[in-house]
């Protein structure tokens, strides 16, 4: 059972081929690749729009605009051998034409774009659950 359900605010980024802006890690417990659109948690008092655009400033070091929340998915999962449980709030943002990503965020995750043709692929876990769904509409 998770010790609490942590609120989040990811970011979807796309680019005009369909691929879409991810961070990565590897479950140190299956050896899973998992793969999300940036963001974070939601901090006391901030607005998931806030939030959103504050972590792609502290994690990517890049400023995102027009935030528009697309939906609220509920995630439970494991990673590392723990269950997790999260709200997360999937927002649709605009960054700086010609900007320049990271290779890595402030955590040291890869940054990279995930090909539309990948969004289903067998060897990676796309999360949060639900999101596929949100990015086929």
């Amino acid at each position: 059972m998770p010790d609490a359900i942590r609120p989040i605010a990811i970011a979807v980024v796309r680019r005009d081929d369909g691929a879409l802006l991810v961070t990565s890690a590897v479950d140190p417990a299956t050896g899973r690749t998992y793969v999300r659109p940036p963001g974070g948690g939601i901090e006391p008092g901030e607005r998931a729009a806030e939030a959103v655009v504050r972590e792609l400033r502290e994690e990517l070091g890049v400023e995102a605009s027009a935030p528009r929340l697309l939906d609220v998915v509920e995630n439970l999962f494991a990673y590392a051998g723990r269950p997790f449980h999260e709200h997360v709030f999937v927002h649709r943002v605009a960054l700086p034409a010609g900007v320049v990503l990271p290779e890595t965020t402030d955590a040291g995750h890869p940054v990279w774009w995930l090909p539309a043709s990948r969004f289903d692929d067998p060897t990676i876990d796309l999360v949060p659950a639900g999101l596929l769904r949100l990015l086929e509409r």
